[in-house]
């Protein structure tokens, strides 16, 4: 996972500055609502994965018993083709669904860290390196600044939906080549069989 870095932004000592603005209540309402339901698709893209790649793995068991006793069946009607299909279009379906279910990298911004630039700290893999005591600091010192925290959960909106996106297309993707590839190789069987003499 990836947030872009800002430097610390920190507060004026004059005792003449204003007070900055708190973020409204519904503002914060509106971003939690809007990160709950991103969550909640995320979940639904990454079982839509999982049933995809579950099913097509029963698929490819399911069909290499039945295979090798029948290969002479199999190769009098000229249906190897048609099972090359349907194995590949499996294959390729649940390659897909695991760069679904992969875990993005969430370690990229420890080199930002290091050169004293802030992160998101509501993120753990800004801060999972650090222990109690170092995180106490940062997160104090990155909440300081009402405006930073705009950013930061700005950076954790962008994110999550980037991720999204990224998870629901490689979803429909799937889905796509399973039904193109699934149903080519039955209507290819079908023809096979029927135009057999």
């Amino acid at each position: 996972m990836y947030f872009c870095s800002m430097e610390v932004k920190t507060p004026a000592k004059d005792s003449k500055a204003k007070k900055p603005k708190r973020i409204s209540k519904d503002i914060l309402n509106i971003i939690r609502t809007t990160m709950r339901n991103n969550i909640e698709l995320t979940h639904i893209a990454d079982n839509k994965a999982n049933v995809l790649l579950s099913l097509n793995a029963l698929m490819i068991t399911f069909l290499v018993p039945f295979v090798l006793p029948n290969f002479d069946t199999i190769s009098k009607y000229h249906l190897i083709i048609p099972l090359t299909l349907l194995v590949l279009t499996a294959f390729i379906t649940i390659y897909i669904s695991t760069l679904v279910l992969k875990p993005a990298k969430f370690d990229q911004n420890q080199k930002l860290l290091k050169k004293g630039k802030y992160v998101s700290p509501f993120f753990f893999g800004n801060y999972f390196h650090m222990n109690k005591a170092e995180f106490s600091e940062y997160i104090k010192n990155a909440l300081s600044d009402n405006d930073l925290i705009r950013d930061h959960l700005t950076e954790d909106l962008h994110y999550i939906g980037s991720r999204l996106g990224r998870k629901l297309t490689l979803v429909r993707l799937a889905f796509n080549v399973f039904i193109v590839g699934f149903f080519s190789s039955i209507t290819l069987t079908i023809i096979l069989i029927l135009t057999f003499k």
